[in-house]
């Protein structure tokens, strides 16, 4: 994923060319934008990956990236152009339509660092006048910036100036998503879209960052850093974990799954002719784990949801919820109608409200959702704008930020998160109809789901997520190709990478997290054992192998650490 990578340093620039991406783009060592890149987005918000056409070409300071995004009828050519000065980067897109298609968005987009949270800012808009504000702390539902022409801020003492040409740029919290940046594109979301593309049709933009006040020499990196340090003090305890039933197909076995998980998930977005069916499956799943079911229906029609009620009659269901399939939202006559038949039901388990998408959608409509809801819940991935392994490391960091603001738009009550996936679950953004789950699953498989990779990130993404407030975490599905087992010839069917993380820490459910301190580069999860001890989950996020100084109270252990792998050590 991305193409090829090689960092570009000139003077006290240096920046790192990922492929289509200007990443990483720091002047005296202070990062000052996560990232530049050309974007192709088509008339459903799917991005069009992009082909690196040749190595780039070189020329003094200057390197031009040839390429081509491709995606079902969709071919565009971009040339990339980055040059650099001693305190200038300028970045041109220079792109042509091969075919003819609809586009939501073409050209670049500047992430800002999530770091800048709370920062000031000034913004220069096409008028050429100035707004001065600051990047939102709270994770902004709507755009902070509109009518963007530039920005100018300040970074340990040095001044750095954005300038944008070529279209009507603006800025969303891309923190909704996961992402840890704040993104700046054109075109504004208040034109209309799909806009249609011409065979031939061009298009020109250009980003142009000038630094000022440049102080001292690059910042060397902290010694240190491989230094874990565990603290007695409780800060949260491992929520209960779930599983998503595979039902596209469903698994032969789940012999490999340990005890301890809660509840299989099953969403019934399907037609509801097909709803007893794969109740069933999603009903023998669970009960092969020893686990209830937490069930999501999905449908416009409220009589429908009486219907999916009286289906669960016979079955051990923990959670049920209720959402539109165009909205994604816990709507209010569907709310309405699930606790009627829920009532009716004698239903004894928790109702759930809120969103089945991103908490992009929770965010935005949180006003619009009904007061008396009683739970809420919302899902993550961490590939909605990028599939890079940067992007989806650096999606771990925000998810602490996008649960703590679940759990305050909460007010007190339980916030469930999941699915949680490396793969998107399914558009939430379509513009040109509902797709098929079956297709939509077929789509959403990850090439990393069973690769030490995925258990590092899980193992990450779960003690970030394991905040006060929490009562649940849903991860993935329970086998295939987006699930928790993998088909091994010698073996039979084993746990993935991802799978084994995941078999422990469901049997550690409620057990208390300790406070740490732990470098970037590496997660950690310590668990009081009642009676016995500590135990310290460890997991690299560098990729590369290295050796880790654990300390405890009086203890110290030196812990080796192979780049993504996942160590437990009991303190």
């Amino acid at each position: 994923m991305g193409g090829p990578r090689s960092v570009l340093q000139h003077g006290r620039w240096t920046l790192e060319l990922r492929g289509d991406e200007v990443a990483d783009i720091a002047y005296d060592g202070v990062l000052l934008l996560r990232a530049i890149r050309p974007v192709v987005r088509d008339q459903d918000w799917n991005t069009v990956p992009p082909r690196v056409l040749a190595p780039p070409r070189r020329n003094g300071t200057e390197v031009v990236v040839a390429l081509r995004f491709e995606l079902d009828d969709i071919g565009y050519a971009v040339d990339l152009t980055v040059r650099l000065s001693a305190d200038e980067l300028v970045v041109d897109f220079d792109g042509r339509a091969e075919t003819a298609f609809h586009r939501n968005r073409i050209g670049l987009v500047v992430l800002h660092p999530a770091s800048e949270t709370g920062r000031e800012v000034a913004v220069r808009h096409t008028n050429g006048s100035v707004t001065r504000g600051r990047w939102p702390e709270q994770i902004s539902p709507h755009q902070p910036f509109t009518d963007v022409a530039g920005y100018a801020w300040t970074r340990d003492e040095l001044a750095a100036e954005l300038t944008l040409s070529g279209d009507v740029f603006e800025n969303e919290d891309q923190r909704n998503w996961t992402d840890a940046s704040f993104k700046t594109y054109s075109t504004p979301l208040d034109r209309p879209f799909p806009v249609p593309v011409a065979v031939g049709e061009r298009l020109r933009q250009q980003a142009r960052l000038r630094v000022s006040d440049q102080v001292g020499s690059p910042r060397s990196r902290l010694h240190g850093r491989d230094v874990v340090t565990v603290h007695r003090a409780v800060v949260a305890h491992l929520p209960p974990l779930s599983l998503s039933g595979s039902l596209y197909p469903p698994p032969v076995t789940l012999t490999g799954l340990g005890p301890g998980y809660e509840a299989v998930l099953v969403e019934l977005a399907d037609v509801e002719e097909r709803w007893p069916g794969l109740l069933a499956m999603a009903a023998e799943q669970a009960a092969a784990l020893g686990a209830e079911v937490d069930v999501r229906l999905v449908t416009a029609h409220p009589e429908a949801v009486a219907r999916g009620v009286a289906m669960l009659r016979d079955l051990p269901v923990r959670r049920l919820a209720a959402f539109d399939p165009d909205s994604h939202l816990s709507a209010a006559p569907l709310w309405a109608a699930l606790r009627r038949a829920a009532e009716e039901a004698a239903f004894g388990g928790q109702l759930l409200g809120g969103t089945r998408a991103h908490f992009t959608e929770l965010n935005r409509g949180k006003a619009a959702q009904p007061e008396d809801l009683p739970a809420l819940t919302f899902s993550l991935t961490p590939s909605m704008h990028a599939t890079e392994l940067p992007h989806l490391l650096d999606s771990l960091r925000t998810q602490r930020t996008v649960v703590e603001n679940a759990v305050r738009i909460a007010a007190g009550r339980p916030v469930h998160v999941g699915p949680v996936t490396l793969a998107r679950r399914f558009n939430a953004v379509a513009t040109s109809g509902r797709p098929d789950p079956a297709t939509e699953a077929r789509r959403a498989v990850d090439s990393l789901q069973h690769t030490t990779f995925a258990a590092a990130w899980t193992l990450a993404s779960v003690r970030a997520l394991s905040v006060p407030g929490v009562a649940g975490l849903t991860y993935y599905e329970t086998a295939g190709d987006r699930g928790l087992l993998v088909s091994d010839r010698p073996a039979g069917v084993i746990p993935s990478p991802a799978g084994q993380v995941l078999n422990l820490l469901a049997a550690a459910a409620g057990q208390p997290i300790l406070d740490a301190k732990v470098p970037a580069d590496l997660a950690a999860l310590p668990l009081a054992k009642t009676g016995r001890g500590t135990e310290l989950l460890l997991a690299d996020l560098s990729g590369q192998d290295r050796e880790v100084l654990v300390c405890f109270e009086d203890q110290t252990a030196l812990v080796p650490l192979a780049g993504w792998a996942v160590g437990r050590i009991m303190l």
